[in-house]
């Protein structure tokens, strides 16, 4: 019987054991995690005795803000509209999104300093100050950029290709956080507060042959200066894949062949291609999984080497349709690793932190991964020159060299939509950009004149 009641005693002393590492990992351990929780309703009650960092552009103009009213603290968005979807809202009902969301810690100033501090300011009622925050929009340039899609639903991002800064990010139909609760309620737009730009999936159409084309030339399936055969049309295992209007060009160069967006050559040359070598570029380029990015982001879907072992299947791929579905965000980066000589950057919103005493915390810096080889990078570019030249996309063109791609891809809900993917100027890019309209209809006669009026804005602000 003693036996029995000293393991009686050594499993109530092992259950007290483990509860004990168990309430020290979520009391100590994961102690910050749980206190700045979004649904952390002991949060709610604190966060009204605290004045929550504002949120601001590059340029210092604000977009979100905290003022001090008799029933206390009131948060605003006070940014241009366009800038919504990113910032988000924080809301005592509705919770919080975008970067409202992404920030909360930081904003609510309980990321750093002591927390036994808090706790004593939080037992005699006192409050403290939020940490503002500095991102990476330009407040001039996301207007510009909401002006350049004059309305159209769709989304448009621009980047700086050298470090991956998200400059301007606009979807549409957008929304006013000051009626929230209304549009929360079905009063307001459908699907206005959807963020196209990061959210969205779509088939690229034409815009993935430039990834089609850096697959070829890493894997040494073509060398630029092949000659293909463009007959109007190609037949792979017995499906026919056409140019628009059946046009044929007959003895063409692969640049001449994507700045005129030659259904035939580029399923010809995806069909040729391993599947692996396909699928891994278009990995490189970030395709098929989530943007390392703070705010709600797809990760689109890019087909495995097993779905592309059929001829037709990497065809269909090759002129951006089948399985495949990219978002805008995804394509903007596809661009400025070409435009920066073949380096992979990852999307960022953040510059920095501000502490109430004035203290500077920068964003920790990313270094570039180098994803293609700059003799690929600069011969994608130089087709994507032409494009914008004298091709598809020449309704794009400014008076500084512009690289871009258009794409019309079919829809099986109704009309194409249409794409243009790009950088300006070419030969020394300081943005990349994405566009998308939905349902809109021919790329070069929609998206492209959407990309030309905002690289004029893009010289008129001189970035």
């Amino acid at each position: 019987m003693e036996r029995g009641l000293r393991w009686a005693l050594k499993g109530v002393v092992g259950f007290f054991f483990l509860l004990s590492l168990w309430m020290g990992y979520w009391c100590v351990i994961q102690a910050p995690y749980l206190s700045t929780h979004p649904r952390n309703p002991r949060l709610q009650l604190v966060e009204s005795k605290i004045r929550r960092g504002g949120i601001y552009a590059r340029g210092g103009e604000a977009l979100s803000v905290t003022t001090e009213a008799e029933s206390g603290f009131v948060r605003s968005f006070v940014g241009p509209l366009s800038a919504a979807h990113v910032v988000g809202y924080s809301h005592p009902r509705y919770g919080k999104t975008g970067l409202e969301a992404a920030w909360n810690r930081y904003l609510l100033g309980v990321a750093g300093g002591s927390q036994l501090a808090r706790a004593f300011y939080e037992a005699i009622g006192w409050g403290w100050s939020g940490w503002d925050a500095v991102t990476t929009l330009d407040a001039r340039l996301q207007e510009a950029a909401a002006a350049a899609l004059a309305g159209h639903q769709g989304a448009l991002v621009a980047l700086d290709p050298k470090d991956g800064s998200i400059l301007a990010m606009v979807s549409q139909p957008g929304y006013d956080p000051a009626r929230l609760a209304a549009l929360l309620e079905g009063q307001g737009e459908e699907g206005s507060l959807f963020n196209r730009a990061t959210q969205g999936q779509y088939p690229p159409g034409s815009t993935f042959k430039i990834i089609v084309l850096a697959a070829a030339l890493e894997s040494g399936a073509i060398k630029p200066d092949r000659l293909f055969d463009d007959r109007g049309s190609v037949t792979i295992d017995g499906r026919k894949i056409q140019n628009a209007n059946g046009r044929a060009y007959g003895p063409i160069a692969i640049d001449e062949a994507l700045a005129y967006s030659s259904n035939a050559v580029f399923a010809e040359l995806a069909s040729e291609l391993d599947p692996r070598a396909l699928y891994d570029v278009a990995v490189r380029l970030g395709f098929g999984a989530r943007p390392p990015l703070e705010i709600a982001a797809a990760a689109g879907r890019l087909p495995r080497p097993e779905e592309l072992e059929s001829a037709v299947a990497r065809a269909e791929v090759g002129i951006g349709q089948g399985a495949l579905l990219v978002t805008p965000l995804q394509m903007a980066l596809a661009a400025a690793v070409v435009a920066n000589g073949g380096w992979r950057v990852e999307p960022r919103l953040l510059v920095g932190f501000r502490t109430p005493n004035g203290q500077w915390q920068p964003a920790p810096p990313v270094q570039p991964e180098r994803v293609l080889a700059p003799g690929t990078a600069q011969v994608v570019k130089q087709a994507m020159v032409a494009a914008a030249t004298w091709g598809t996309a020449k309704e794009a063109s400014r008076p500084g060299v512009v690289a871009g791609k258009t794409g019309t891809a079919e829809n099986p809900h109704g009309e194409p939509h249409a794409w243009f993917v790009g950088f300006y100027p070419a030969h020394e890019p300081k943005v990349a950009v994405a566009i998308v309209v939905e349902n809109g209809g021919w790329a070069s006669q929609v998206a492209a004149p959407i990309a030309r009026r905002f690289f004029a804005a893009v010289d008129a602000l001189d970035l």
